[in-house]
């Protein structure tokens, strides 16, 4: 019809729609010096300090925040899928350096000290870590006892923390503690902490089931600090912490995404190849549909990623809730589908000949860092929580409504 306005249907967000591709080649090219490395960093449980300062130097670091904290969401996606592909320790130690102590620093450095250390974070000549659990806790942050004292110089902060990744390598850490300056007595402050600082020691490091390079380790500080060791304002630091949280979570929906779809190809091409009693394995029903399954609940996974990413470019906010609710989904998503490719491949896939194995048990820390399935639990349930005036209204309605008929008469 003439002056009739088409309307374009607009496609639901992809994969595809979250790869930098400029940026992509970048991180390619800053891995490329290191193809022969990989291997080796898994068997020595290690990987060198030189390595996080080489993608930064690269750029890769600032190159990321360039846009912005949720402009660069892009960015981060693409450095965590990349990096993931060739080793998932790698990916965490870099994501970890970039989205909590680059990320902190970038939100929340005043001081001339804090800025210098921010532009030598960006460039890789700084790697820095954070530490928030400590060996009498778990997931809970409410029962922190690492404190922050005033003295005339600065603070004293005395504690110890735990299953700290990247401490291996890292020039500081980011410390989450009870400052006596807050508000509220108990209220949670965060500090830069020099880990070559008088009275600070790393008592060691965890053998952990996998992401073995990643370096989880263990340090105990009694230290003085200047003032502005104290990062943000004192009392704020659960505040600080939650929202950085944001970002490393979003990390590890990306790779987890990564970590599924090389099993799934992986599982893909092996049974096209396979043959048994004559037929590819591929052509058997079931396994065909396992596959497909798993594929369909990965593109809905990488759909959703996409889509929480667009929120954030759009309103310049993390979507909180949503995001716990996709690393719940995508942990143990992720574990069923490696799962699944690792029973297509039988005895091979438990051997350290085929990458399934080391695939599967790095993953499986996803569900536990950044945030548990049950601390990503309750913070969805209180979503769920919320008061709905519509629908409480409604069900408050239907209630009284709810009562039983008249007695039918007599049939005749």
């Amino acid at each position: 019809m003439a002056g009739e306005r088409r309307m374009t249907p607009t496609a639901p967000p992809s994969a595809a729609d979250l790869v930098d591709e400029a940026f992509q080649v970048e991180v390619r090219g800053a891995l490329a010096a290191f193809t022969g490395d990989f291997a080796r960093w898994e068997l020595e449980r290690h990987i060198p300090k030189s390595v996080p300062a080489a993608l930064g130097r690269a750029g890769l670091f600032r190159r990321r925040w360039e846009p912005g904290a949720e402009g660069g969401l892009r960015r981060l996606v693409t450095m965590c899928q990349e990096i993931c592909r060739e080793s998932s320790g790698l990916a965490l130690v870099a994501m970890g350096h970039s989205e909590i102590f680059v990320g902190g620093l970038h939100w929340l450095a005043a001081t001339p000290y804090q800025l210098e250390l921010l532009e030598n974070a960006l460039d890789g000549a700084v790697v820095g870590c954070f530490g928030a659990t400590e060996p009498h806790g778990g997931s809970s942050l409410g029962d922190l006892r690492t404190a922050a004292v005033r003295v005339p110089d600065g603070w004293r902060l005395t504690g110890c923390k735990r299953y700290i990744s990247n401490v291996g390598r890292a020039d500081y850490i980011l410390v989450l503690a009870r400052a006596e300056d807050a508000a509220h007595p108990g209220d949670l402050s965060l500090f830069l902490l020099p880990l070559d600082h008088p009275g600070v020691t790393v008592d060691g490091f965890f053998d952990t089931a996998g992401l073995r390079s990643c370096d989880a380790g263990q340090v105990t500080f009694d230290a003085t600090l200047p003032d502005d060791a104290l990062l943000g304002k004192a009392g704020l630091g659960l505040l600080y912490a939650t929202h950085l949280l944001h970002f490393e979570r979003l990390g590890i929906c990306a790779q987890l995404i990564t970590a599924a779809d090389t099993a799934l190809r992986l599982a893909a091409a092996y049974t096209r190849q396979r043959t048994t009693g004559g037929r590819r394995v591929m052509d058997r029903q079931s396994v065909r549909h396992r596959l497909a399954r798993a594929r369909a609940e990965l593109w809905n996974l990488e759909t959703r990623l996409a889509h929480l990413v667009g929120i954030a470019e759009r309103e310049g906010r993390m979507p909180g809730h949503e995001i716990a609710a996709l690393k719940l989904t995508a942990g143990e998503s992720t574990g069923a589908i490696v799962d699944t490719a690792l029973q297509l491949f039988g005895a091979r896939g438990y051997t350290a000949a085929f990458p399934l194995e080391r695939i599967w048990r790095d993953a499986r820390l996803a569900r536990l860092g950044g945030g548990t399935d049950e601390v990503m639990s309750d913070l969805v349930a209180a979503r769920v929580d919320r008061a709905d005036p519509y629908y409480d209204d409604l069900v408050t309605a239907l209630s009284l409504n709810d009562q039983p008929g008249p007695v039918p008469g007599p049939r005749g």
